[in-house]
């Protein structure tokens, strides 16, 4: 019964201490200069201290997680271990450590916790497959990290997957505005789902003329119209490049008088089927992009549309007070302030974009 119990025991101090100083021993030898220590002989040695850290106290585990993290040259899977270990442990490696690779760092992304992914998103330097993993995992600290982040990369699938994010929180959406690798049709997308400020901030930053499209396609506008079969793509490519947003014939031989009359009209009888497809028809938009402009809660679309066809900032007024509609004075207000300050030719960019998506979805 003696013995039994004396197997039960805790280890003597004795054996901790033989552990401890045989672990720094290993971790001495790894940790040497290549000039010091041939690579099979590391590899070996790695093998060992990896083994011996399996079921090391996590103090000991820590001690030679910091030392390794100041290696260039660390051992591959003790680092990669130690890495995916309590985030206490792991925390200097995936703070400092340049011997990670990025599939170590996709590997720590998928088995690590919050904390271990937001280590990894505040490196100086984030590749895009490495931001790809975490991203993927969905934690919002993570994800909002990522896009502070001046050094982290995103690849276009990174970003359509923080665009689904985006329309859900605000917060998100605000901070992707501002990432580099955000384009424009990204950002038309995620217009309608920001609020006031994100949709002027937008707007600033994508809202652009088309001067250099205008001037390259100039003697194009001619051959096209004079082909015999033409081209439907070539044809819409043009209709985005166009100077002119309304259909001039259609708006001298529309029955309300032009576009400003369909909308007075619309102002005094409500919008009927009939209306809302003489407005689309006199101002070349998809009947689905006016009913989203109607139905959304601010006066920026609207805006952005009288701007591009020419109507006076009445008709804006006009068409966010339509019967049935009720705008709040903010959303009015802000409207306002984009058909002010925004040229003709930066809405029809916008008016297109939005309307090519349309076309693009049905």
């Amino acid at each position: 019964m003696a013995d039994a119990a004396a197997n039960d025991s805790p280890p003597a101090p004795q054996a901790r201490s033989a552990r401890d100083l045989l672990t720094r021993r290993l971790a001495d030898i790894v940790c040497l200069p290549a000039s010091q220590v041939a690579p099979a002989e590391r590899w070996i040695t790695a093998d060992v201290l990896e083994e011996l850290l399996r079921t090391a106290e996590p103090g000991l585990r820590r001690k030679v997680a910091m030392r390794l993290a100041q290696q260039a040259d660390a051992p591959a899977a003790l680092l990669r271990r130690l890495a995916c270990d309590e985030y206490e442990i792991a925390k200097p490696i995936l703070e400092r450590s340049d011997a990670l690779t990025d599939f170590d760092r996709m590997e720590v992304a998928r088995k690590g916790t919050v904390a271990h992914r937001l280590s990894l998103a505040r490196r100086e330097a984030v590749s895009e497959t490495v931001t790809a993993a975490l991203v993927a995992m969905g934690d919002e600290p993570v994800l909002m990290a990522l896009l502070r982040n001046e050094g982290a990369l995103l690849a276009p699938q990174t970003m359509d997957r923080l665009m689904q994010v985006a329309a859900e929180n605000p917060e998100i959406a605000r901070l992707l505005i501002r990432r580099f690798e955000l384009r424009p049709a990204q950002a038309f997308a995620l217009f309608w789902d920001c609020g006031h400020m994100e949709r002027k901030q937008i707007l600033d930053r994508f809202a652009v003329a088309r001067a250099v499209l205008q001037d390259a396609a100039a003697d194009v506008f001619p051959m096209a119209a004079q082909e015999a079969e033409p081209d439907e793509m070539t044809g819409r490519v043009l209709a985005y490049i166009d100077r002119r947003q309304r259909d001039r014939a259609a708006n001298d031989g529309s029955v309300y008088g032009g576009l400003e009359g369909a909308v007075e009209t619309a102002s005094r009888r409500g919008v009927t089927h009939a209306l809302a497809d003489e407005i689309c028809r006199l101002a070349q938009i998809q009947p689905g992009l006016l009913e989203r402009m109607l139905d959304d809660f601010g006066g920026e679309p609207l805006a952005v549309m009288t701007k591009a066809t020419g109507m006076s900032r009445q008709h804006y007024h006009m068409l966010m007070g339509l019967p049935g509609r009720d705008a709040s004075p903010i959303a009015v207000e802000h409207g306002q302030l984009v058909f002010d300050t925004l040229s003709v030719d930066k809405a029809q960019t916008v008016l297109r974009y939005w309307d090519w998506s349309f076309r693009l979805s049905l």
